[in-house]
């Protein structure tokens, strides 16, 4: 980026640690940070549920913030009505189509009215999203002179969160949300493919989904969850956690690791370091915390997670040779696949490190979001050594695949394939 941009967003997943990354922006002079501008509540959000909006109001795990989370919305409200001025719940439903969302036009004029009250404090917008990785090519060229930071976790870590806060206490939103979401995306067909790989059987929700509500939609799943097995629970949250990253390889201009962040300083050193470059901001990520290294529970035990997890890299190989997912959305996936395999198998501090790694060996990887080379600590040099190890197997089999004879004699069936589906989906958008 040659110019510093006029806003950054940082797109992250649920219980990704975003909000620790959000509050380090956050906390810097100069920056107006605005918190999940596609979250549900802000369509009734008044002052006083504002007010009570805190880290400390609920079992968030989230750091000690100084104010709320909607703080910076308060300015925005009228005292008269309720809700954030220009948002619509519809807005809060992340999308997996390659299309612009059916409410583009209004969830951009809503965003740049966000950015242009930021700008008119001389302030730069920070926004944090946990509904919009879905939508990020639509993002990304609607928004072009914006910095689009990708946050991700391996998904058994991410998972590990979600499903405590409802085993322990009761908190069934963050393992029914990737559910309603599903169920709002099911006429696209990378869904219906992702959905028939992974063997998740949805629960369907009653009545017409054109008159549905989110907040109906989520009331239903979150009953249903507690009746599911939590494998199956699973493969849901893990078929959302694919579909959610499939382009973040191709088109985040950085990906943020919050799994090598918590782990090792150089890492988190050299993030502050193309932050800065990439943003004109530098947020002080020293202090990234780490949950307990004892074996989390899962809900359900490790060989069934990885049956889950080979029927998941199996769906990547096929998604890249069918042309339905880029090499790079593969890379992304199958890293942190991998990672979440030996963490699921053997413990949060698996690979934590391992001090015969060679860091001469373990150099630049784009999925690790570009780290530069130096300063490579131990735990930073066991994870790109781990992590190449893990991969290479699934990569010499795809590199096989696309050179064997059928790959190639099928490809112009392949490709006859795509273009067809890909004029079905223009009918029916015209339709």
């Amino acid at each position: 980026m040659t110019s510093k941009p006029n806003a950054v967003f940082l797109h992250t997943g649920y219980r990704t640690a975003g909000t620790w990354l959000w509050s380090r922006f956050r906390d810097l002079p100069g920056v107006t940070a605005y918190y999940e501008p596609l979250h549900e509540m802000l369509a009734t959000l008044d002052r006083a549920t504002l007010e009570k909006s805190t880290a400390d109001s609920w079992r968030s795990g989230h750091p000690q913030l100084d104010t709320p989370y909607f703080a910076e919305y308060a300015g925005l409200l009228d005292p008269e009505r309720c809700g954030v001025p220009g948002f619509d719940e519809r807005f809060a439903i992340d999308r997996f189509t390659a299309d612009a969302p059916v409410e583009a036009e209004r969830i951009e004029a809503y965003l740049q009215g966000l950015i242009d009250a930021a700008h008119a404090r001389g302030t730069v917008p920070v926004f944090k999203f946990c509904r919009s990785l879905g939508r990020l090519p639509w993002f990304r060229a609607t928004f072009a002179d914006a910095a689009h930071i990708v946050v991700e976790k391996n998904p058994i870590s991410q998972w590990q969160s979600c499903w405590e806060l409802f085993a322990l206490h009761g908190n069934a939103h963050f393992v029914a949300v990737p559910l309603a979401v599903l169920a709002s995306n099911l006429g696209e067909p990378i869904v219906t493919r992702v959905l028939n790989a992974l063997k998740v059987d949805l629960p369907f929700l009653p009545g017409s989904p054109e008159t549905q509500t989110l907040a109906a939609s989520l009331a239903f799943y979150k009953q249903q969850v507690g009746q599911m097995p939590p494998a199956d629970v699973y493969r849901a949250f893990l078929a959302h956690w694919l579909l959610t990253l499939q382009h973040a390889g191709t088109h985040a201009q950085a990906i943020f690791d919050c799994d090598l962040a918590v782990r090792s300083p150089a890492y988190a050193h050299s993030a502050e370091r193309w932050i800065e470059s990439l943003t004109g901001l530098t947020p002080t990520l020293s202090n990234a915390r780490r949950s307990d290294s004892q074996q989390r529970d899962c809900g359900f035990d490790s060989v069934q997670g990885l049956r889950i997890h080979l029927a998941a890299m199996q769906l990547c190989k096929q998604l890249v040779l069918s042309g339905d997912a880029h090499e790079d959305s593969y890379t992304v996936w199958a890293n942190k696949i991998a990672q979440a395999t030996q963490i699921m198998a053997f413990g949060a501090d698996v690979n934590w490190p391992q001090q015969h790694a060679d860091s001469q060996r373990s150099v630049r990887m784009v999925e690790l979001a570009l780290v530069d080379g130096v300063d490579i600590d131990a735990a930073l040099a066991s994870e790109l050594a781990a992590t190449r190890h893990a991969l290479a197997t699934s990569r010499r089999q795809l590199a096989q695949l696309q050179r064997s004879l059928w790959f190639r004699v099928t490809r112009p069936v392949r490709r006859w394939f795509g273009d067809s589906v890909g004029a079905k989906r223009q009918t029916v958008v015209r339709n």
